[in-house]
Order: C-alpha cells, then structure tokens, then sequence
C-alpha cells in the first residue's frame, strides 16, 4: 500500500511524503504507483523550477520506494495553488483505489 502522509504546521500545508507500493500490478506496469509518482515529481519540479524554493528538502528511496518533500511553513501561502492541486489530486486517487493509498495527516511542530 502507498501510504501519503501531509504534514500540516499551525495548519499550513508544509510537505508531502509518499511511501510504499500499491501492489496494484507489477512494477514498472502499475497505474496507481505511476500516478502517484507523475504527481510527486511535479510538485518537485514544480516547487524547485517554477516556485524556485531554495529552502526545499527532498528525500529520495527508491529501494522503499519513498518521496518525501518539505518546505518552510513561510512559504506556504506563495506555493499554495500548486500544493494544494497535489494533495487533493492524491486524495482523490486515494478515494478511488482505498485498498491501495492511504491518506494521513500530522501535524509537525516547530
């Protein structure tokens, strides 16, 4: 299961991670991972290239596999739009295929 985790600081989004496998099909043939994936590396890219976000720390794993990206709580109203069509694009994924993503929130203190 790919398990997506937002993580929320005096309720401002400030990183996503996603971790694991759906187990839908094989690797490499899996639509749910793929999507998952499609949207991780754009908020990346995104954040980095678009937002330009200097202060962004991203975790990579492909052994787990494990996309972790983080990025200052004072940004969060500058990055928003973008942030906030990944997370929910994930929730929806989630909603529809519930035996292969799950969706959990924390909050991160400072």
């Amino acid at each position: 299961m790919i398990e997506i985790t937002l993580f929320y600081q005096d309720k401002k989004l400030t990183g996503i991670e996603s971790k694991g496998h759906s187990n839908y099909a094989d690797r490499g043939s899996d639509i749910i991972c793929a999507a998952v994936s499609v949207l991780m590396q754009s908020l990346m890219l995104g954040l980095s290239d678009v937002a330009r976000l200097n202060s962004l720390v991203i975790q990579i794993n492909d052994e787990i596999p494990l996309i972790k990206i983080s990025w200052q709580k004072k940004y969060s109203e500058k990055i928003s739009l973008l942030v906030k069509t990944v997370a929910e694009s994930l929730k929806i994924i989630a909603a529809d295929n519930a035996g292969y993503v799950k969706i959990n929130t924390e909050e991160v203190k400072q």
